[in-house]
């Protein structure tokens, strides 16, 4: 009987042993699959981003090229033309904001028209257009004030 009891234990405890085992198996392998699905989601967002940002680089370097193709036809502005006596404090606002490259030619004559609209100043009008920020309008104020002949 001894020998039959020390079996029966034996079994038992194995028996508890290997459901242990398979309990823990059974764990990890559930946590490690879905970091695998974590991962595998994570990738293809990240795939999805990469083709997006590929995609734009491709629609930037086309534009740039089409600028690049078109700027013979631009009128190059120089210091000179800003220290010009000018009539209009807005154009040597506006000349000064399309040579720094702060807006383009059609942002520029977009400006001018919807001054009309808003009644506003030049620099207002571009800041509620989004084409500058508030340091850009102040910098261009300045550049205007600095290319007015002093009294």
């Amino acid at each position: 009987m001894t020998f039959s009891m020390l079996f029966g234990l034996f079994l038992a405890i194995f028996f508890i042993a290997f459901r242990m085992i398979s309990k823990y198996r059974y764990a990890t392998m559930n946590e490690l699959n879905n970091r695998q699905n974590e991962l595998e989601t994570r990738h293809q967002s990240l795939r999805d981003q990469k083709r997006d940002l590929e995609r734009d680089l491709v629609n930037k370097e086309q534009a740039l090229a089409s600028l690049r193709s078109s700027q013979g036809d631009i009128r190059g502005i120089t210091v000179a033309d800003l220290e010009a006596a000018e009539a209009d404090e807005n154009e040597k606002i506006g000349r000064y904001l399309l040579n720094q490259g702060k807006i383009t030619r059609e942002q520029h004559d977009r400006a001018l028209k919807k001054m009309e609209i808003l009644k506003m100043d030049y620099i207002g009008v571009c800041m509620a257009l989004g084409f500058i920020d508030l340091e850009t309008g102040r910098q261009a104020e300045k550049a205007g004030k600095l290319s007015s002949p002093s009294l």
